[in-house]
């Protein structure tokens, strides 16, 4: 007959199960981590009413939800907030493929998060994930190209992912998205000839979609990307413009938080004001 097991009586319910979490938290998820899981992603910017009957550019707000594979929502609750952070100076002089910028990606619903009463509103809280980051470039003679840095901030990380670049185009919209090594990861492209830049009309979804290939550095398209632009009736009923993306199949983590970044840059380079492309000089 085998003798029961001995248990160590010291070791109480609740110290069990704290020494178990603390052994599972080296183990957490991260919203990174949890990004490299999604096949794509949907991105909304609201409709700013106040800004539209004042005359007045406030930040821009976006909001990133889980996408399947054609690029169609499948999330109610938001993966990550986007929030600009800018100067009014800034915003009023400058144009928006020029003005500079940080942008802070939230995590509102990646995981599960409870911060301090006293970090809630703080934007470097630990709610933080990614930062983008854009100087002021002056685009004279298709010089200095606009640039979007990536910073992996989350849990106190300091981390370079890369950064996006906007090349010089001829009838064609586009960016370049490198590593932290400097190496081309992705080319993301879309023709001009297309309805929305040529026939608008707020009654047809065709003339308000603009289509964008994801594309490999030697050129091999890998993924499409989709802006939706919603027609003047809609906006005035507080709709959104939307962004659908679908991720490259092989692509990491990391590649997929800089094509995020790439899908708010694409926003600011060419359509800020809903009028169809900007000029990026």
């Amino acid at each position: 007959m085998q003798s029961p097991l001995n248990t160590d009586d010291s070791i109480g319910q609740n110290n069990f199960y704290q020494m178990a979490d603390y052994i599972q938290s080296p183990n957490q998820t991260t919203c990174l981590d949890i990004l490299g899981t999604q096949v794509g992603i949907f991105v909304q910017q609201r409709f700013e009413f106040f800004q539209v009957m004042m005359g007045f550019q406030t930040p821009n707000v976006f909001k990133v939800y889980a996408a399947n594979d054609q690029g169609q929502q499948i999330e109610q609750k938001e993966l990550f907030k986007c929030k600009e952070k800018s100067s009014a100076c800034a915003r009023l002089t400058l144009g928006p493929p020029y003005r500079p910028f940080e942008m802070f990606v939230s995590n509102y619903g990646c995981k599960d998060f409870q911060p301090n009463m006293d970090q809630l509103f703080q934007e470097n809280s630990d709610r933080i994930v990614f930062r983008f980051d854009r100087q002021y470039a002056c685009t004279c003679c298709c010089l200095n190209r606009p640039r979007l840095d990536v910073q992996y901030v989350e849990n106190g990380q300091n981390k370079s992912l890369g950064y996006i670049i906007n090349p010089q185009y001829c009838c064609t919209l586009g960016c370049h998205i490198y590593d932290s090594e400097d190496k081309l990861k992705y080319i993301i492209e879309g023709s001009c000839c297309q309805c929305y830049f040529w026939c608008r009309c707020p009654c047809s979804d065709q003339c308000n979609k603009v289509d964008f290939d994801i594309k490999t550095s030697n050129g091999e398209v890998v993924a499409p990307m989709k802006k939706e632009a919603k027609g003047c009736c809609q906006n005035w009923a507080d709709f959104t413009d939307n962004i659908s993306v679908v991720f490259p199949q092989n692509a990491s983590k990391e590649d997929k938080a800089l094509i995020l970044a790439a899908t708010i840059f694409f926003d600011y380079m060419y359509f800020e004001n809903k009028d169809g492309p900007q000029p990026s000089n």
